[in-house]
């Protein structure tokens, strides 16, 4: 957030609030706080505050809200498609504070909270997982027409990565550009064979019992130990958010992912056991239109396997351009945000300058 005044807080996330604040966990411990939660989105944006409007755009599933924030580009635009930036997986949109004020120099930019996560609306998605994918959506598509938004530039990370491609699926002549950083989803889930290591029936046994809890079930389980556990698994993140207080990042992620996982609920059905897609990409891709240029962008010390990228690119007619970010690891965004910055722009003015040039020799046509 990042208005000057405190910002309101619509009636849907009010509601939301109200319901679960001072729920108990497991050991007694743990209610949510959506102040805690502004809080550390402040101060994680302190650097671009005074710049930003946030607001909760309402969508028609289930009158839902999408919390979002925007900044319009310090100097004139270089066009009038802004970039929309969506997260990953238990995360909101502040993790992009360290591309925001670099991105919207010359651009319009919007970072928008996914549907079930961050300070977006809680609602209830199918079990099946294509309705749970189309769900997810066709919320961005009613983002986007609430917004006014003709067409955009998505730069999407890891499962916002996957949702970004299904939406280019659905809706190809509103993204002028599919940015995809350290996509999750793509590859084919491995068959079993002989040669792989077998685990042992106790391991069976545990993954069975785990598969019936949502992946962060064990952080609100924590209740108030939350932070501290993600603080316990990810120590560099500290190093990687400069926010007041090296802890805001570990309060954000935490406060992100305490409430109602909903949002944690629909990737779990889109999801086999380990995380592989019930429906990779790598399937589906090439069905994107070819008009719309693609961009992927990897982390070196990723554990995302870029190959299906490297697939892509051999089988599809259309732009498909791959550049790795050396040093980087799967948040690339903030393992390495200059070179990420760069490599952005870098790739959206070379899409422009080609764009602008094929407009030019059909009209001299």
């Amino acid at each position: 957030m990042a208005e000057a005044e405190a910002p309101t807080i619509s009636p849907v996330v009010a509601a939301v609030a109200a319901q679960k604040k001072g729920s108990r966990g497991f050991f007694g411990f743990g209610y949510y706080s959506l102040r805690k939660l502004m809080e550390a989105e402040n101060s994680l944006l302190s650097a671009v505050a005074h710049r930003i409007v946030s607001r909760f755009v309402p969508i028609r599933f289930k009158q839902s809200e999408i919390y979002t924030i925007s900044l319009e580009a310090e100097e004139k635009p270089v066009d009038q498609d802004p970039i929309v930036l969506v997260h990953g997986f238990a995360a909101g949109s502040a993790v992009w504070c360290a591309q925001l004020l670099s991105l919207a120099k010359q651009h319009n930019v919007h970072a928008f909270d996914l549907l079930g996560f961050g300070r977006s609306s809680r609602p209830l998605f199918s079990h099946d997982e294509t309705l749970a994918e189309l769900e997810m959506v066709e919320a961005i598509e009613d983002w986007r027409k609430e917004m006014k938004i003709e067409r955009m530039t998505l730069v999407a990370h890891s499962f916002g990565g996957y949702l970004a491609s299904s939406y280019t699926l659905e809706h190809p002549s509103r993204v002028k550009h599919l940015i995809l950083a350290d996509p999750w989803g793509f590859p084919e889930r491995p068959p079993p064979n002989d040669k792989q290591i077998q685990p042992y029936p106790w391991m069976h046994f545990v993954g069975g019992v785990l598969s019936y809890f949502n992946p962060l079930a064990l952080l609100r389980v924590m209740g108030p130990y939350g932070p501290t556990l993600v603080k316990k698994l990810r120590p560099d993140l500290s190093l990687r958010y400069k926010g007041a207080n090296p802890d805001d990042i570990y309060t954000y992620i935490y406060h992100c992912n305490a409430q109602p996982p909903t949002g944690e609920t629909a990737f779990k059905a889109m999801t086999h056991t380990f995380g592989w897609a019930k429906r990779p990409m790598i399937r589906r891709f090439n069905g994107i239109s070819e008009n719309v240029p693609i961009s992927f962008i990897y982390g070196s010390k990723s554990w995302i396997d870029p190959q299906p990228a490297f697939e892509i690119q051999a089988t599809r007619n259309g732009y498909v351009d791959i550049q790795i970010i050396r040093g980087a690891g799967h948040q690339l965004y903030a393992d390495a945000p200059e070179a990420f910055n760069e490599v952005v722009l870098s790739i959206i003015e070379r899409v422009n300058s080609t764009v602008a040039k094929d407009e030019e020799d059909s009209t001299e046509k």
